[in-house]
């Protein structure tokens, strides 16, 4: 099967380095595909010294346009006959086999031949320093599903896999209205294929002042961060989900949730399906909760 990995950077001199020997040294043959997103250091001048040594490795100089429209201009730009695109940030560092266990997983999936078919899975997190941060928070039972990923985004971008059928969705229109690049993926692939969730670690997955989205490592410093950005998303998931309407008829059970939830602000019957509906839930049930009463509030 034929990988390639889709790498967007930007001012990514500091760490850039340790993501690419990670790949390099993958048990899995791959091609990578660079954007650089108008970095103004030595990141393009560290991209090319390794182009000099390894010819599977290709660069796109682009226009400052920000994480997710370089997303899905490397979506567009893919190698159209590549079996499966994986994501990848500029600053972390991948275990060797993590692009052989995700084609491994994600070809396990029924439908992976026809249908838009997404793996990911969780991460180690890591300092500055690539010191492992000791994480106390508990792990739940992570359960896909199209109303899971109305309100939640579980894909980390930086280990998704996608199959052929998922890069055609993604490269053939690109959303108006969308919260993160992966976070898009996961809507199309609960609605319309199959999600694998990976709970063994595949990656270091690096916490610094700089990294676009992170976690905690304790389950109230990252309920307060969470609480926070649910906040700060108002409107967000409500646009986010009027875009992928505008995109997407996903079919069956998965229309009546979305048509659903786009209702809820206009007609309070609506509101209260969504409130008492199984169908739309987080993986944690006090951030469930938080969002019960946001769609009370009028506040998603």
């Amino acid at each position: 099967m034929k990988v390639q990995i889709l790498m967007s950077t930007y001012n990514g001199e500091e760490y850039i380095r340790k993501q690419l020997d990670s790949i390099i040294t993958q048990d899995y043959p791959v091609t990578l595909l660079i954007r650089d997103d108008g970095s103004s250091d030595g990141t393009i001048e560290i991209i090319k010294s390794y182009m000099d040594k390894y010819d599977f490795i290709s660069l796109v100089e682009g226009e400052n346009i920000g994480v997710i429209k370089s997303f899905f201009e490397l979506c567009r730009l893919a190698d159209k006959d590549a079996d499966y695109i994986s994501l990848a940030d500029q600053d972390d560092i991948w275990f060797p086999d993590k692009v052989s266990r995700a084609v491994e997983k994600i070809s396990s999936l029924e439908s992976v031949g026809s249908k838009p078919c997404l793996y990911c899975s969780r991460q180690t997190l890591i300092d500055g320093d690539d010191k492992e941060l000791d994480v106390k928070m508990l792990n739940v039972k992570i359960r896909p599903g199209f109303g899971n990923a109305i309100v939640e985004n579980i894909a980390t971008g930086c280990t998704v896999m996608v199959n052929h059928a998922m890069r055609e969705k993604v490269s053939s229109y690109e959303p108006e209205h969308t919260i993160m690049h992966d976070w898009w993926m996961y809507l199309i692939a609960s609605s319309m294929g199959e999600v694998y969730y990976d709970y063994e670690p595949t990656i270091y997955y690096r916490q610094h002042g700089s990294n676009t989205m992170g976690s905690r490592t304790n389950y109230i410093d990252e309920f307060k961060v969470r609480f926070k950005r649910f906040s700060g998303n108002k409107d967000k998931l409500y646009e986010q989900m009027v875009s992928y309407k505008k995109a997407y008829r996903p079919g069956g059970k998965n229309d009546e949730i979305l048509d659903m939830v786009i209702g809820y602000k206009k007609h309070f019957s609506k509101r209260l399906k969504c409130i008492f509906s199984r169908k739309i839930y987080r993986q944690r049930k006090g951030d469930n909760l938080i969002f019960k009463l946001l769609f009370l509030t009028n506040h998603i």
